[in-house]
């Protein structure tokens, strides 16, 4: 994984009070909110299907538009 995307995800997890040891006490719309950034996260770098959009993690975007 990249490390600027592992960073970037563990400030989002900081920021909502999540961590390995309270996951299971937390809210469930926390819990989806994380989930969903992940996942978007990851859809960006075309590892899972997902909306096809390049974000800060898929790489140097193309000049010249």
């Amino acid at each position: 994984m990249n490390d600027d995307l592992a960073a970037h995800l563990a400030r989002r997890a900081r920021a909502l009070d999540l961590d390995a040891l309270n996951v299971e006490e937390a809210e469930p719309q926390t819990l989806r909110d994380f989930a969903r950034e992940v996942l978007a996260e990851l859809a960006a770098l075309g590892l899972i299907r997902g909306q096809e959009e390049a974000g800060c993690w898929a790489g140097p975007r193309p000049t010249g538009h």
